[in-house]
């Protein structure tokens, strides 16, 4: 069941992913307007462009990983890791009062609660009941 949700929810991110980076690569400006960030030199829209090509790129790797999360848990490792970063990075932009809350509401709450998502569905290593770790050490030195 946790790896069926695992596998959706890395097809989610990728889908999100992907629409993010088309947005920013197509409609720079739109994109701009709509978290209320205005009178931005033209040099900006070539950042965001390759912002959105590194997202949309990167929806690949979550598609793949999506196939078999266990095999590419690096992927995993990387969403949890990506959405950390995001959210930590749009804090310390209120606070330094590059943005707004209002600007970075979006991104640190969504970002936050992917990487939250991925450390509760983040596949462990099944346990054996009744076997201590010295008994197993023992038997494979004999």
């Amino acid at each position: 069941m946790k790896q069926i949700l695992l596998r959706n929810f890395l097809l989610l991110d990728a889908a999100v992913l992907f629409l993010m980076g088309t947005l920013l690569v197509l409609l720079p400006e739109q994109v701009e307007r709509t978290f209320s960030f205005t009178d931005l030199p033209a040099g900006v829209h070539y950042i965001i462009g390759l912002w959105g090509c590194a997202l949309a790129t990167l929806s690949i790797g979550y598609v793949t990983a999506a196939k078999n999360p266990v095999r590419h848990i690096i992927w995993v490792q990387v969403g949890i890791a990506r959405g950390a970063a995001e959210s930590v990075f749009g804090l310390f932009c209120v606070a330094r009062h590059m943005a707004t809350f209002r600007q970075a509401a979006f991104g640190i709450i969504v970002a936050g609660l992917m990487s939250l998502a991925y450390l509760i569905l983040y596949p462990r290593k099944p346990r054996l009941l009744g076997v201590s770790e010295t008994a197993g050490s023992e038997s494979r030195r004999v």
